[in-house]
């Protein structure tokens, strides 16, 4: 690969912002579906088990299993959850304070490298909640599969 142009180089800047928002774009998307897919058997978990007398393994279980889900639902909520730290220099949170002539001054420093680390740093932060949820999500479906053939068995 020959010498980096600074024309080459705003085209691989550009190229990699729209890879890292579309990583942070398909990780709420599947966060989202996660929610959804957590919610559903949870409602029915609520609305069902009490009320049925379960063997204390079977209720042990379930409850686990309950525990894990809920514990899932509120890893992929953070994980949603906007971060709003500090007003730095080069973001909306900073130009929501400015004037609008100090809103041109900012925008006139090229921050996209430091904007692209910044956002590569959430996407990996979302991305490794996602896993995470997801992982707890997977024990929690064995639990319920479990406290299920407790059930039957007794």
């Amino acid at each position: 690969m020959g010498p980096l142009t600074a024309r080459s180089a705003d085209d691989l800047l550009a190229q990699a912002h729209a890879e890292v928002m579309a990583e942070i774009a398909r990780t709420d998307s599947k966060a989202s579906a996660l929610l959804t897919a957590l919610g559903i058997p949870l409602a029915v978990l609520v609305a069902v088990l009490p009320g049925h007398d379960l063997p204390a393994i079977g209720a042990a279980l379930a409850g686990l299993a309950v525990a894990g889900m809920v514990a899932a639902m509120l890893i992929t909520l953070f994980a949603l959850r906007p971060h709003i730290g500090n007003a730095t220099l080069g973001s909306f949170l900073r130009w929501a304070e400015c004037t609008a002539d100090e809103v041109l001054a900012d925008l006139a420093v090229d921050r996209r490298t430091t904007q692209l680390v910044v956002r590569s740093q959430i996407a990996r932060r979302k991305f490794a909640a996602l896993r995470t949820a997801i992982h707890v999500t997977a024990g929690s479906v064995a639990l319920l599969a479990l406290a299920l053939l407790a059930g039957l068995v007794a």
